[in-house]
C-alpha cells in the first residue's frame, strides 16, 4: 500500500498525489512537469539543460585537459542533480502547485493506486 495526500477542487474535483519518489518523474522528468501542470519547473530545467549543454559544447572546443575533465565532472553532477531531483521532490512540488491552483486538502489515505486513493477519500464516512 502507498500513501496519497488526496486533494479537492470546488470545479476541478478529487486529485491524489503519492507522498515519497515519483518514478514517473525520475523517468520522464520535464514530459511529467508539463502533464502535471508544473509549467515553471518546467522551463527552469529545460533552460538548465539548455545551459549545461552550451557549457558542454564550448568545453569540447577548447580541448584543454585538465582542466576539462573537471568540466565534465561538474556537468556529469549537473545532469544527474537535473535526473534526480524531480523524483525525490516532484510530489511535493505537485502538492504546493494544486494547493496554489486553489485545491484542499481533504484527507490522506492507504491505497494501491491514485484511483483507488480518490475512490476512498470520494466515499461517504
Amino acid at each position: 500500500m502507498k500513501t496519497f495526500n488526496v486533494y479537492k477542487h470546488p470545479t476541478h474535483g478529487i486529485e491524489a498525489v503519492k507522498v515519497g519518489f515519483s518514478w514517473p518523474a525520475f523517468f520522464f522528468g520535464i514530459i511529467w512537469m508539463l502533464v502535471k501542470k508544473l509549467w515553471g519547473l518546467a522551463g527552469a530545467c529545460f533552460v538548465a539543460y539548455i545551459v549545461l549543454s552550451l557549457i558542454e559544447k564550448v568545453t569540447d572546443q577548447s580541448g584543454e585537459g585538465g582542466a576539462q575533465a573537471l568540466v565534465y565532472l561538474i556537468l556529469a553532477a549537473g545532469y544527474f542533480t537535473l535526473w534526480l531531483v524531480p523524483a525525490f521532490k516532484g510530489n511535493k512540488w505537485r502538492e504546493e502547485n494544486l494547493s496554489k491552483r486553489g485545491y484542499e486538502q481533504l484527507t490522506t489515505v492507504q491505497a494501491e493506486t491514485p484511483d483507488a486513493a480518490v475512490a476512498q477519500a470520494a466515499k461517504p464516512a
